[in-house]
């Protein structure tokens, strides 16, 4: 029970995480006019990654696999990593309301938002059962490591789903 409540706050924290940086990428992807070639130049060309949310749940995935034989501990420190990345996720500049060019919401930018966010909530619930298939059972770190992963492909799924919002 304590288990499949400690997955399933990691998966609600790296889903919560990326609707917001969602965004922030969803700016930068609208500023080049949706060309996946220019986002992905501005992407390699300046080194963007995911930091921020990549080391909290690095650090999870440590403490989790230092305490392993703790579940209890597994579970609050899964929630207070998700809380990490939720304020981390909040706590930084809306790019709706700040920057040089501010995200502008239009039909096209929140169908992108919504495939975008659908199609990753569907991998982090994916990935998190493929590990577990895997033989992670209740290795709570290793889910985790899955969060850093599905982080780190976060600028792939607005290319995804731009292409997808185009056939509609």
């Amino acid at each position: 029970m304590l288990m499949s409540l400690s997955i399933s706050i990691t998966a609600v924290g790296a889903i919560l995480f990326f609707s917001r940086r969602l965004l922030c990428y969803l700016r930068h992807f609208q500023q080049v006019d949706y060309s996946k070639e220019q986002f992905r130049d501005w992407i390699f060309g300046n080194g963007i990654y995911d930091k921020k949310g990549s080391l909290i749940s690095a650090i999870a995935a440590l403490t989790i696999e230092l305490t392993r034989e703790n579940i209890v501990i597994s579970l609050v420190v899964s929630t207070l990593a998700t809380l990490v990345l939720l304020w981390v996720g909040l706590a930084e500049d809306n790019p709706m309301e700040t920057g040089l060019f501010r995200l502008q919401i239009t039909t096209q930018s929140a169908g992108i938002y919504n495939i975008g966010l659908g199609l990753y909530s569907i991998l982090v619930a994916i990935s998190f059962w493929v590990t577990y298939a895997l033989g992670a059972g209740d290795d709570i770190a290793c889910y985790w490591l899955v969060v850093i992963i599905s982080i780190q492909s976060s600028p792939i799924w607005l290319v995804i789903s731009n292409s997808l919002w185009k056939r509609t």
